[in-house]
């Protein structure tokens, strides 16, 4: 049978590929800093505790400018970016997390940097069966213009995943960007210690290092 969404090496598999691969980074809390002085700035994400978005479009060359450490870390480690976005988990996720999901095909690789209340938040990737993601059918994705993206209907399966299918990682991104694997399904999910709301930048490159996730 024809997958919904045919690409190769679509979804990864996490017996080839890891989900995540952590990087060092020396000016983490200064990248921290500029880019939570920024969003103080320029959004509302440090007030609004109803928003259950998670994904926010922002002026992201307005932030490269303001946030320099972020950009010369970026080119120390050789990986020049095409977008910045950032995830915000507010109260109003507490009970629920961010639902279940998966990248949509071409575009994989993320860079993503812990910024703010980051204890006691994980990251949960399934290994989910694509006969089974076959089975939820697919929706085309509102937040890329620039091509026709489609995406499996992962939240219904956003409540029972734990039941029904292994668990291949449960990471809190807290001490070290990381290299994140977005085709493998994943949701993030705050543990009874998180502190709202929490703040993640993603980054997507221009090329990227797949090798750094290959096992």
């Amino acid at each position: 049978m024809k997958n919904l969404i045919d690409h190769p090496n679509y979804p990864a598999d996490p017996n080839i590929m890891k989900t995540h691969h952590e990087l060092e980074c020396l000016v983490l809390s200064k990248i921290q800093e500029e880019v939570l002085t920024w969003v103080d700035s320029n959004t509302d994400y440090l007030k609004n505790a109803n928003d259950k978005s998670f994904w926010h479009l922002i002026d992201d060359v307005d932030m490269a400018r303001h946030c320099p450490s972020l950009m010369k870390y970026m080119m120390s480690i050789k990986i020049p970016l095409r977008e910045i976005t950032i995830g915000v988990l507010t109260e109003s996720m507490k009970d629920t997390g961010f639902n279940l999901h998966m990248g949509n095909p071409p575009l994989n690789i993320k860079i993503n940097f812990p910024i703010f209340n980051t204890e006691d938040v994980y990251t949960e990737w399934y290994d989910i069966p694509v006969e089974d993601l076959n089975k939820l059918g697919v929706f085309k994705n509102p937040h890329v213009t620039s091509f026709d993206a489609y995406n499996y209907d992962l939240k219904k399966l956003h409540n029972v995943v734990q039941e029904l299918y292994p668990c291949v990682t449960r990471y809190n991104m807290h001490s070290h960007p990381i290299v994140f694997n977005s085709w493998i399904p994943h949701r993030v999910m705050p543990g009874p210690n998180a502190k709202y709301p929490r703040i993640m930048v993603a980054t997507m490159p221009i090329k990227e290092p797949t090798h750094l996730l290959t096992k």
